[in-house]
């Protein structure tokens, strides 16, 4: 079913020429707020058909399929990593620009039973080109980390994350240093 997008344009066009007191929209049709302010002052009815019923789905029941059926195929377990101590390791040195100490380690991955991965991640002052082939979300726990994509630009100080859609070709940088966290689907990034 095709969505429709109603203005007040649409609305007075609709009391004008078809001199009708009344719009039926379809669950899914979008009415603007300034086409339901003209609506009021014209004195049109907006009407709103009702959405077919879905079928019930136990929605808890469901949730405790799923999971269950993911714990069983991986053998996931839980697994905790203390950040301080994770040393990280170089990284990329070839494609950082010069002076940039490019820093990162892998803490969770597809070895652990996970469908995404996870690790930590340090620059210090410059940049360091990456594309990604995976969807990545960096969360900043000290500095100030900038990602450029393109015109787009993102920045996060500690506290802050961004997310990196799959097939990205960015620059991580700082203009100081900076030390994140980042969570990859799929687990096996490289």
């Amino acid at each position: 079913m095709t969505r429709q997008l109603f203005t007040a344009s649409d609305i007075r066009r609709l009391a004008r020429d078809q001199k009708s007191d009344m719009l039926v929209v379809g669950p899914s049709d979008l009415v603007t707020p300034e086409a339901y302010d003209a609506a009021k002052e014209m004195g049109v009815r907006i009407l709103r058909e009702a959405t077919p019923p879905k079928a019930e789905v136990d929605t808890k029941a469901a949730v405790v399929e799923t999971v269950a059926r993911i714990a069983k195929a991986t053998g996931a377990r839980l697994k905790s990593v203390r950040g301080q101590s994770v040393m990280l390791e170089s990284f990329g040195a070839e494609l950082a620009t010069p002076g940039t100490n490019v820093r990162l380690k892998d803490v969770i991955g597809s070895t652990d039973g996970s469908p995404m991965g996870a690790g930590y991640m340090a620059l210090d002052k410059g940049t360091f080109p990456w594309t990604l082939n995976y969807d990545e979300v960096d969360i900043v726990i000290d500095g100030e980390l900038e990602i450029r994509r393109g015109d787009e630009v993102a920045r996060a100080g500690p506290g802050d994350c961004i997310f990196v859609p799959k097939g990205s070709s960015i620059t991580f940088g700082t203009p100081s240093r900076v030390r994140f966290f980042y969570v990859t689907f799929p687990a096996d990034w490289q």
